[in-house]
């Protein structure tokens, strides 16, 4: 894989150029290992889509499956938006909070499961699928992170397109978590109903993000309706912006051969 960076100089100063490279050393190490390997992410990244759009943890009425499940389902993601950041080459700092993050999560799901089952007492901290603030945030960061590790590809391979893809699904892996975080503290929840299954916020963010627009559901607030037209222009100037470059370095690597 070639990578380079950028020449910045030309339209930087000197003293512009040197603090970015200071900065962009501090948050990258393009050097680390797991670089680049974005084929396994993509699988981890579908997983993940496709475990939120199916399962929702509300419905489950057995306590057992219902903590297994939402255990699950927090691993799984938790280690996909790790495995983001080592393949975008985040620099191991910044790594090893995130990897903290995942580890203190699973350790409290696990311990509020076990307070729930062994004891009469009723543990809701953990128990609610919908995410930390500081989960989402990483979430953010992520899909970020993945495409400023693309912008440093010089040929198109298939872990450049398998990158392309797993960022465009974090993408809205993010925004489901967003949407989640807002039901939890808007007044009549993200939608503006009683209960909302918590595999129609994957959906939803998912029908966003392509513009399908089928109507089912539509955000209440005019918080939640910034949130999702936000989604809705990101996802399509992703997709305008990395096909461009996609196309543009396969017509210089054909020029090049």
């Amino acid at each position: 894989m070639e990578a380079r960076e950028p020449d910045r100089s030309r339209s930087q100063g000197p003293a512009e150029v040197d603090l970015a490279h200071r900065a962009e050393r501090r948050l990258f190490d393009d050097a680390s290992p797991g670089l680049d390997r974005f084929g396994i992410l993509l699988v981890l990244t579908i997983a993940s889509v496709v475990a939120l759009s199916l399962i929702d943890l509300e419905s489950i009425d057995d306590d057992v499956v219902r903590g297994l499940t939402g255990l699950a389902l927090s691993l799984t993601t938790g280690i996909t938006l790790v495995l983001a950041l080592r393949a975008a080459g985040v620099a191991p700092r910044w790594r090893r909070i995130s990897e903290a993050l995942v580890v203190l999560a699973t350790v409290t799901s696990v311990v509020a499961l076990a307070i729930g089952l062994t004891t009469d007492t009723e543990v809701t901290l953990f128990e609610s699928y919908r995410p930390a603030h500081l989960w989402v945030a990483i979430a953010l960061v992520t899909p970020v992170a993945v495409v400023r590790r693309l912008l440093h590809h010089r040929r198109v391979t298939r872990q450049t397109l398998a990158g392309a893809v797993a960022a465009y699904l974090l993408i809205a892996l993010a925004f489901c978590y967003v949407f989640l975080s807002m039901d939890a503290v808007l007044d009549g929840g993200f939608f503006g109903l009683d209960a909302t299954p918590s595999h129609d916020f994957m959906y939803f963010s998912l029908v966003t993000m392509t513009t399908l627009g089928y109507g089912d559901l539509v955000p209440a607030t005019p918080i939640g309706r910034l949130a999702s037209t936000s989604e809705a222009v990101i996802g399509q100037v992703y997709l305008v912006t990395l096909v461009a470059m996609v196309v543009g370095l396969l017509i210089q690597q054909r020029r090049d051969d």
